[in-house]
């Protein structure tokens, strides 16, 4: 094998290994989660790449904030437990996140609770953190 192919070997599986790893990174998010009470989902967006969970929560004036969160894909979110069906607009549950760090009303999700106690876990959660 002549050093030109062995070198297409090398670096081509390494150049695509950076490249996923800088899609699924979360860097933009915070290292510590927040935790948002009656959040009322007012939508879920089930396709690729990343489910999008939307809701609406009250501030602490009486406002409301919209916030989103993404999780991990439908095949993966449905290998820990998720369907189509698991939450849906209307629902009041409590979001457990990771949220952006420039501020932005939108995060990485790392549980959905709710209040029959029922946890969604998104597919980067570690389920003996939870405990």
């Amino acid at each position: 094998m002549n050093f030109k192919r062995l070198l297409l070997f090398l670096i081509v599986p390494l150049l695509a290994q950076m490249h996923a790893s800088a899609h699924h990174s979360t860097v933009a998010y915070a290292q510590k989660s927040i935790v948002l009470k009656n959040a009322t989902i007012t939508k879920l967006v089930w396709a690729d790449p990343h489910i999008i969970l939307m809701f609406v929560v009250k501030d602490a004036n009486g406002g409301t904030s919209n916030w989103s969160t993404e999780s991990g894909s439908p095949v993966s979110v449905a290998r820990v437990g998720w369907h189509r069906n698991s939450i849906k607009a209307g629902d009041v549950v409590t979001i457990e996140l990771f949220p952006a760090k420039n501020g932005a009303q939108v995060g990485r999700l790392k549980k959905v609770t709710f209040s029959d106690g029922r946890q969604l876990l998104d597919t980067q959660t570690n389920p003996q953190s939870l405990k």
